[in-house]
Parts: structure tokens; C-alpha cells; sequence
């Protein structure tokens, strides 16, 4: 998979992102509709919707509540979104459990991820990972910075196969700006693109 976030407010540019599989739209830009996902899918891509915890829709909620508002923005795009990605980057395991959990009662079945900053696994406990694992979410860590600084893929993939994650639901998010040679998994983001 070759997933790329397009950004808010723009629409794909097709020649940047031929070789991409999947597009992944700002779950709460106006224009994604279940009509523009048909209409993006036309043209060979599969879609999926993209949040971010510190957005203003969900600043002061609780990780139910969180939940909950996904699943109702997604509720109102309709069903042609088939794939989920949460960027949750607090250090908080209660919070972010608290948002998986709950969006599995909601979604059992939906395709989900959990995107983190790069290194995070040093404060993963193995109850955290296990509930993770038995939530099937997929990891992708971060390899890049704050600032954009490439972080090392090998390293932040070693931590979380540390941390206790198998190999097979780890996937790496990279600076399309820097993608490596053979790389696959997602590309933050579309306008970032050379």
C-alpha cells in the first residue's frame, strides 16, 4: 500500500500522485462527500479519512467523545469510506485506549490505524500493546520530526517491535517529501510532494 494524505481544502493533483493506491481526505473538509470518494475512486485510487486529535472538533473531549464524532462524521460522508486513520499523538494510553475502544464498538469491522509521533514506544506497557493488538488497529509510527527531520525508519521500526507490536501491523509514515527508494506504507502529505 502507497497511502498519501491529501491536504485539507485541495483536491487530488493526479499527475503528483500517480503510483499512490490510496488517498486519505481531512474527514472534516466540507467537500468529502460520498460522491467525491466515488469520483476520486473513478480514477484507480482506493479512499479513506484522516483526523487529528488536536483539531478543534475535538479539543476537551474525552476519548468516547472522540470517538463518537468520528463516527458520525463518517456516518455522514456515507459508505464508500474504507479506511480510517486516527493521528493520536498524545502520550496518554488511557485517552488513546479510550478512543480505539470505543470506536470498536461503533466500527467493528472498519479498517483503522493509529498514527504516532516517531519513538514513542518507551511508554507503551505490554497491557497497552495487547489491547491494541486485540482492538486490530494497525501502528504507523511516524519517521519523521515535528520539523520535518527525517527520523530514522529502521530505529522507530525497531521500537515498536520492542514495544511488543508484530511486524506485520506496523506500517511507516513518511515525509513525501523524502520518500526512500522501495518504500511503502504512507506519505504525509500530497502538498509536500516534489
Amino acid at each position: 500500500m502507497k497511502a498519501l494524505w491529501v491536504d485539507s481544502g485541495n483536491d487530488p493533483d493526479f499527475v503528483k500522485v500517480d503510483g499512490f493506491t490510496h488517498l486519505f481526505f481531512d474527514m472534516f473538509d466540507p467537500r468529502i462527500t460520498r460522491a467525491y470518494l466515488v469520483w476520486v475512486e473513478s480514477k484507480g485510487f482506493k479512499t479513506g479519512l484522516y483526523m487529528v486529535t488536536n483539531w478543534p472538533q475535538f479539543v476537551g473531549k474525552t476519548g468516547k467523545q472522540v470517538a463518537e464524532i468520528v463516527d458520525d462524521r463518517v456516518s455522514k460522508v456515507g459508505t464508500k469510506v474504507t479506511k480510517i486513520q486516527f493521528d493520536m499523538e498524545e502520550h496518554d494510553p488511557d485517552f488513546i485506549l479510550a478512543v480505539l475502544q470505543r470506536w470498536r464498538q461503533l466500527r467493528p469491522k472498519q479498517d483503522t490505524s493509529w498514527t504516532m509521533e516517531s519513538w514513542q514506544g518507551g511508554w507503551m506497557s505490554p497491557e497497552f500493546v495487547q489491547e491494541i493488538l486485540s482492538l486490530r488497529v494497525r501502528v504507523v509510527p511516524q519517521y519523521y520530526k515535528g520539523n520535518m527531520e527525517v527520523a530514522a525508519q529502521d530505529v522507530g521500526l525497531k521500537d515498536m517491535l520492542k514495544a511488543g507490536f508484530p511486524y506485520e501491523i506496523v506500517t511507516g509514515f513518511y515525509d513525501a517529501a523524502a520518500l526512500p527508494w522501495g518504500w511503502e506504507g504512507f506519505a504525509f502529505t500530497m502538498g509536500r510532494l516534489p
